[in-house]
């Protein structure tokens, strides 16, 4: 059975992906919240898949379908609408086999962000790795010297909930799979929040690529604080046409 609530949520302008539109991790932390909200996680650990359906408007009133009931917590998926058109859905799922490279110490972290050259970055207002985001977590995930299997960048979130976390996940991802090179866009990301991420810390990002398969690139990205892995998440992102 498919219910609209009566809340709805606005993305805000300094929450953007590609121009007009709202990070995709960001959305998927939205979805995930909402999903929380309905149906608490099990145990200590946030693992949900979110599909990204269409790109998400900004600044404006968006509304929540549920489709299921809170009792039957497994099979209840959460959608986020701009009118009838659907932008994402959320299900609990299990944490994804994701096996994490080994960890990148912060100065390293620094050290590869540092040698990213973002000036020509084709989304540069975006929240997470644009480099002209107001208020953005500037996120520029570089190879690590002496390591060909992740890149990596320090970031500090500036708030709580999962939405930061889930676009911190995000961007960088894009990148370990040839963002640049190839216009993508992110289908899925399943996401497991493993402990509590900290606000105004300097944690690392690492992400690295898992494969391919005709027009969808695979990628885990990871927070790490020290040797201790706060969130991850695995994403499937599309190939499109410039």
């Amino acid at each position: 059975m498919v219910h609209t609530t009566a809340e709805t949520t606005t993305v805000s302008t300094l929450r953007a992906g590609p121009p007009g539109t709202g990070n995709g991790g960001w959305l998927c932390g939205l979805l995930t919240e909402r999903l929380d909200d309905l149906v608490p996680a099990e145990g200590d650990l946030t693992s949900a898949t979110v599909r990204l359906s269409a790109p998400t408007p900004l600044g404006r009133p968006l509304r929540w379908e549920v489709d299921g009931t809170v009792a039957d917590g497994a099979e209840l998926a959460v959608h986020l609408l701009d009118g009838d058109t659907l932008l994402g859905t959320a299900r609990r799922t299990t944490a994804p086999d994701l096996t994490v490279p080994a960890p990148v110490d912060l100065e390293a972290a620094r050290t590869a962000a540092a040698g990213v050259d973002a000036s020509d970055h084709p989304f540069p207002g975006c929240y997470v790795c644009g480099p002209e985001a107001e208020g953005g977590l500037r996120v520029f995930v570089g190879p690590v010297a002496g390591r060909d299997d992740v890149l990596a960048s320090p970031v500090t979130l500036t708030e709580e909930g999962l939405p930061p976390v889930l676009a911190a996940l995000d961007c960088p991802g894009a990148f370990a799979v040839g963002f640049g090179e190839e216009a993508l866009l992110l289908g899925t990301l399943t996401a497991t929040v493993h402990a509590e991420v900290p606000v105004g810390r300097e944690l690392v990002v690492v992400a690295w690529e898992i494969g391919c398969e005709g027009r969808k690139r695979h990628s885990g990205t990871a927070l790490l604080d020290g040797e201790r892995v706060l969130a991850s998440a695995a994403a499937t992102w599309i190939v499109v046409a410039r």
